[in-house]
């Protein structure tokens, strides 16, 4: 068993400081591999880098030496039957629902940022113990063995587990099919309980429903509301982190809507993801990429499934549910990533540039193109009798529920053989595989559901007629099929713009020095407002909210 303490002589320094204990048998060389990266977020960390004053020592306390493998693997020579002891400073100066913060106020660890698997030792677990005699309240998602020490059966359990202590730590609790749900908020708190709860309850109740069970025996929301505008979450097998602000925003309508959207987003992680889940990542090997090209498959299904789930427990009316997916749907017309990379090959550029916009329309967004590639993997699979939702319940049975990682292949042919008349493989090759328009797609598809895809003028003149997003008087996409695309660059300002019928003309200044006027005509229509709108209550609209 490899135990870990955690301790800190000035919490007011963010440094962490970690004790691991490491028994060793048999002599030879120990590998010491820090993550690279978390689950959750397919890109590089490079956690490493908050490391310092790294030292190793044998249980009579004589300095042993330590060489670097690779820029996050440290190793040592060991004799057999010896303990040695690893010290080192870790900074716990990051916010967000992955990594570590560490103040005056709370001590709040993600395990996989700082702690070091001991390599070719699967088998063993890890203890961790907290010394910090400062607050009273706590959560871990570790099974408690005794006062401040918890147990992880192996590193990938460790690497999926939380800590977080608080002077005062908000604690509620629901249960929903004999499962007990922990709902834990550091920070203020500006609504009701029941406000949470109830929703809380009810989509909880309607996913196990479809599912069929819940995994596991236990489960933590763990919240951080923050005072100034922040929005993330994490998964993990037995809880999830989210991190929002600003935390006196949560009391209105919208603000409360967008908590309650990625908690049923991350709760439905608990299954697809942390479960259900491609065989190139299970388990993960946190030293390096684990490339997948079933990205829209983890992030893609769950944001449809996540909003979706609100309306089927009654937390969204069908109005207020268009306008959740409208959102989407307005960040897919306006990007053209479509035509240059398909999902599959942005799901395997996660390791590139995944979560940044990048260079203009390079790549599909996972989220957001492969939630509305999903919605229409839905409105087929209805129309043929069957639904996504039955599909994923076979995915847990079939993959999850037994720990058997997916190829994309096997995981297709569930839904290939539900097609009836609809050609599932022309679909994988052309939204999946390819390069077609899901929107054009999508527009025939919802017209049996009661609902039609609508297209409005912009209302911004410069997006409208030159196809010019601008934010702050600076250029920040052209759209490619605009006259302005040939003379006009990102990051342009734009010092003046004139209209006067049938022309614009521009005054700009351009980055690397001098300026332009250039005039256009005015006769343009692009990035129109793409929405979806309700036409009349149908059957098939029936079955797809229940």
């Amino acid at each position: 068993m490899f135990e870990f303490l955690f301790k800190s002589s000035n919490p007011l320094s963010q440094f962490l400081e970690i004790e691991l204990k490491i028994p060793v048998s048999q002599s030879g060389e120990i590998q010491l591999q820090l993550p690279s990266w978390r689950a959750g977020r397919y890109q590089f960390a490079n956690y490493a880098q908050n490391i310092r004053k790294i030292s190793l020592s044998d249980q009579q306390g004589k300095s042993i030496q330590l060489r670097k493998n690779s820029k996050d693997c440290w190793a040592f020579d060991a004799k057999e039957n010896q303990t040695y002891f690893l010290n080192y400073e870790y900074f716990a100066g990051k916010m967000d629902a992955g990594s570590c913060w560490m103040d005056d106020q709370q001590l709040y660890i993600n395990f996989v940022n700082c702690c070091f698997e001991v390599k070719s030792s699967d088998s063993l677990p890890y203890t961790i113990e907290i010394q910090d005699s400062r607050f009273k309240d706590f959560v871990c998602t570790l099974r408690r063995e005794s006062s401040g020490i918890f147990l992880a059966e192996s590193f990938q359990e460790l690497a999926d587990s939380t800590f977080l202590a608080s002077k005062k730590l908000t604690y509620w609790s629901y249960e929903s099919n004999r499962t007990q749900f922990n709902v834990w908020i550091n920070g203020e708190v500006l609504f009701p309980k029941e406000q949470l709860i109830q929703p809380f309850k009810k989509f909880t109740n309607k996913l196990i429903a479809d599912f069929g069970e819940f995994p596991e025996h236990e489960y933590h929301f763990i919240f951080q509301l923050l005072p100034y505008k922040h929005f993330h979450g994490v998964e993990h097998k037995k809880g999830t982190v989210i991190t929002l602000g600003p935390a006196h925003e949560l009391s209105s309508p919208e603000q409360f809507g967008d908590l309650m959207g990625v908690s049923c987003h991350e709760l439905y992680h608990a299954w697809n993801v942390c479960r259900i889940r491609p065989k190139e990542l299970l388990p993960y090997d946190f030293s390096k990429e684990n490339y997948s090209e079933a990205g829209w498959v983890l992030e893609g299904i769950t944001t449809y499934m996540g909003d979706l789930y609100l309306l089927k427990s009654d937390f969204f009316d069908l109005d207020e549910y268009l306008k959740e997916l409208n959102k989407i749907i307005r960040r897919v017309s306006s990007n053209f990533g479509w035509r240059n990379k398909s999902l599959l090959d942005s799901s395997l550029d996660l390791w590139l540039d995944g979560y940044q916009e990048g260079i203009p329309d390079r790549k599909q967004n996972i989220y957001a193109n492969g939630c509305l590639v999903a919605f229409a993997i839905d409105l087929e699979l209805l129309q043929q009798g069957s639904s996504l939702t039955e599909f994923m319940r076979e995915a847990w049975q079939k993959f999850g529920k037994l720990n058997i990682g997916y190829d994309l292949q096997t995981f297709w042919k569930l839904i290939h053989k539900r097609e009836g008349h609809w050609d599932s493989q022309e679909f994988f090759r052309k939204f999946i595989a390819g390069n077609e328009d899901i929107l054009k797609l999508l527009e025939q598809l919802i017209l049996p559901f009661g609902m039609k895809i609508t297209k409005s003028p912009n209302e911004e003149i410069l997006a409208r007629q030159l196809g010019i997003i601008e934010k702050d008087g600076k250029i920040q996409k052209i759209h490619p099929e605009s006259p302005a695309y040939f003379n006009l660059m990102v990051g342009d300002e734009i010092i003046e713009s004139k209209i006067k019928s049938p022309q614009i003309t521009l005054e700009i200044k351009r980055l690397n020095g001098g300026q332009h006027q250039l005039s256009y005509s005015e006769d343009g229509n692009f990035f129109p407002i793409v929405q979806v709108k309700k036409m009349e209550e149908t059957s098939l609209m029936q079955k797809w909210r229940n």
